[in-house]
């Protein structure tokens, strides 16, 4: 006979609900998430890179970057007078990508139902 506990669902402890609402503070500015989502490909970039894909101030773009490295998301490295910046925790880009592909999924949804009208 099968123990009913063995399938019982983990709790979700106060910690696990902290470290989340830290991660989505991290996360809540559109910058940041365009900062990962330009790394989420796996390779590092420099910070000039970076700022040709988005389009924002040095200074904002290093300021970003330092969050997210504090945060534990991006990692860095030097070499020379560049840094060079990857993504440190695969978490956040999977919790990036389902957002964004339930965002897109809704958009389209959404899309579809004005052309129906």
């Amino acid at each position: 006979m099968k123990d009913p506990a063995s399938n019982a669902v983990p709790q979700t402890s106060v910690s696990d609900y902290e470290a989340a609402a830290e991660l989505f503070g991290v996360l809540s500015t559109p910058i940041r998430l365009r900062v990962i989502g330009a790394l989420c490909g796996g390779e590092e970039k420099n910070v000039s890179q970076l700022l040709q894909e988005i389009e924002v101030s040095q200074p904002n773009m290093s300021q970003q970057l330092n969050v997210l490295y504090r945060a534990g998301v991006v990692d860095k490295r030097r070499d020379g007078a560049q840094m060079y910046y990857r993504i440190a925790d695969e978490t956040v880009v999977r919790v990036c990508k389902a957002v964004c592909s339930q965002i897109r999924g809704e958009e389209r949804e959404q899309g579809r139902a004005a052309r129906e009208d």
